[in-house]
């Protein structure tokens, strides 16, 4: 070292250019040293120290004079020019593959092996010259003047080490800009660039024999490289947007997902479905059929989407709990149209979904269910309000409702409309001699055979105690009267079982014809009253009607009184 200072040293343009990228590359390392983690933060960080050394080592072989010590620092400059391509290889790896953890210590000797191996052959061709032949000399007789080394079979050697790392790098950061899109594709054609522009330098100056102020062009060429990262920092903010590799996106899917090829074996699985299939290794190329849990129904599943993206549920056999499947078809076009490369399969955990629907199908059966109840309970309690409990015959609280309907009918179709008051003869008679169980059972006789003879548009009610309403819509006089004789008739030869025996009743009705004898119930009501009260004073068992210009008002009518007239 002391012979190459004495021989002089100079500090020259290409030098101090040298040395001011060195600066730059010190600068953009420490700024690394700061930031929060990205992929292959550490590796990025060694590659530019590695840079450094290398440009250090060029600057000092370009500022001595003396030949010996320009071959030495020439020497010295190898352990960075072989860690350059190496840790560069490594970041790029890192960085496609989103891989932020920092490099194992074993990992780096391993790295460092070759650089130090190349370092010592470089150091020791004094001895055995195989690394730079004895014909290496200055170009000319100028001071400073730069060595046109003679390479030997140990430089190629390493050069070809060192282009395999650059042809991966290359072969890297190819094949993520192929993949990719948008910005993280123009990030990638920018490592293109930047990986290529170096290596392009240097393999000139082993091959074609280059040279840059008569020196390998290579160190020079760090100018550009720190000028590019720089701006792809700064500027289009490199490790803000970072890619996330598509690889690390399957693995951070809760839910398992199995990537499977056209021969139907899985080819992927994330941890989730490898969790759940309960496997660790070896697991790869396994036929889907065999694939632990729920092989066997996804192999069906496949087969029914045919090559369709399709959702569909599926009920595991195996376990209790419940997945929805997501095929999606794999396809890539050719000029013959679409290749299928396989299936997706995306298995969603839908359990607690599945559990929650099944509990809201029970809720809305019981709220059906009770719906149902209420609404029959409100049926019957409408019954009860609107029948009478002992005969099942409307009651008089819906006379109003049904008479107002058939009356609109009637006058909307211009039909007739009859109405019949109806009293069973001796009635209390019957009760004071059999008793009021036996009354009952009349009734509710009478009340059937009353409903046998109706048409589905008449209506029956009971509006007293022996006292029942017929309601005849579309009925004229005449059919009226003749209806009611058959019923009276009928009646009167039948025999009513009761408890305390058979009996025999009669009844008396009287008729109203609406709209001659009265446009209102009421009006008709008492037409009706009047024409019963004729019935029984006429002899009973018979049905009566008033003439049309009868007098509902008639003294004999304002005296008649049901209970006494039975």
């Amino acid at each position: 070292m002391q012979a190459c200072l004495a021989s002089g040293w100079s500090l020259s343009p290409p030098v101090l250019m040298t040395l001011l990228v060195s600066l730059g590359v010190i600068l953009l390392a420490h700024w690394v040293t700061r930031q929060r983690d990205f992929p292959g933060r550490d590796s990025f960080i060694l590659l530019h120290l590695a840079s450094l050394w290398w440009m250090g080592a060029a600057a000092l072989e370009m500022s001595f004079f003396a030949a010996d010590c320009k071959m030495f620092w020439a020497s010295m400059a190898w352990p960075g020019i072989v860690s350059t391509p190496t840790f560069w290889a490594v970041f790029l790896w890192q960085y496609v593959n989103s891989m932020r953890t920092p490099l194992p210590r074993s990992l780096l000797c391993g790295l460092g092996l070759a650089p130090l191996l190349v370092w010592a052959l470089a150091l020791s061709n004094p001895w055995h010259g195989l690394f730079y032949g004895s014909g290496s000399a200055p170009v000319d007789d100028s001071l400073g003047a730069p060595v046109r080394y003679q390479h030997g079979p140990l430089f190629y050697a390493t050069a070809v080490y060192v282009y395999l790392f650059m042809a991966f790098c290359m072969g890297v950061v190819s094949r993520a800009a192929a993949l990719s899109q948008g910005l993280h594709r123009r990030h990638y054609l920018a490592f293109v660039l930047v990986t290529a522009v170096p290596w392009v330098a240097n393999v000139g100056y082993v091959v074609f024999g280059w040279t840059l102020f008569g020196f390998d062009p290579t160190p020079f060429s760090f100018a550009f490289t720190l000028v590019a990262f720089s701006w792809l920092i700064v500027g289009v903010r490199l490790f803000d947007l970072l890619p996330v590799a598509r690889h690390l996106l399957l693995e951070a899917l809760l839910d398992p997902v199995l990537v499977i090829d056209p021969s139907g074996r899985v080819i992927e699985a994330n941890p989730a479905a490898l969790k759940l299939a309960g496997l660790q290794q070896g697991w790869q190329g396994t036929e889907l059929a065999q694939w632990p849990v729920f092989g066997a129904d996804l192999q069906r599943l496949l087969h029914e989407a045919a090559d369709q993206d399709q959702d569909r549920p599926l009920t595991l056999t195996s376990t209790a709990r419940y997945y929805e499947v997501r095929v999606r078809a794999i396809e890539r076009s050719t000029r013959h149209g679409p290749a299928l490369l396989g299936h997706m399969l995306y298995v969603r955990d839908v359990t607690q979904r599945h559990l929650s629907e099944l509990k809201l199908a029970e809720a809305l059966a019981l709220s059906e269910e009770r719906l149902r109840t209420i609404s029959s309970l409100h049926e019957q309690l409408r019954e009860q309000a609107l029948c009478d409990p002992l005969t099942g015959l409307y009651n008089r609280r819906y006379l109003d409702e049904f008479f107002e309907r058939e009356l609109a009918r009637a006058q909307r179709e211009n039909l007739p409309l009859a109405l019949a008051l109806i009293d069973l003869d001796h009635f209390k008679k019957l009760n004071d001699e059999c008793g009021h169980l036996v009354g009952d059972d009349v009734l509710k006789a009478v009340a059937q055979h009353l409903l046998g003879n109706l048409r589905s548009t008449d209506a029956v009610f009971r509006i007293g105690g022996e006292e029942f309403l017929l309601i005849l819509p579309g009925a004229d006089s005449c059919e009226a009267v003749e209806r009611l004789q058959g019923i009276c008739a009928q009646l009167a030869v039948s025999d009513i079982a009761t408890r305390g025996g058979d009996q025999r009743v009669t009844l008396s009705a009287g008729l109203a014809h609406w709209p001659e004898q009265g446009q209102a119930l009421d009006e008709l009501l008492q037409v009706a009253d009047a024409a019963l009260y004729q019935a029984k004073r006429d002899g009973r068992n018979r049905v009566c009607g008033l003439p049309d210009d009868g007098d509902a008002s008639h003294p004999s009518r304002q005296a008649a009184l049901r209970g006494d007239s039975g």
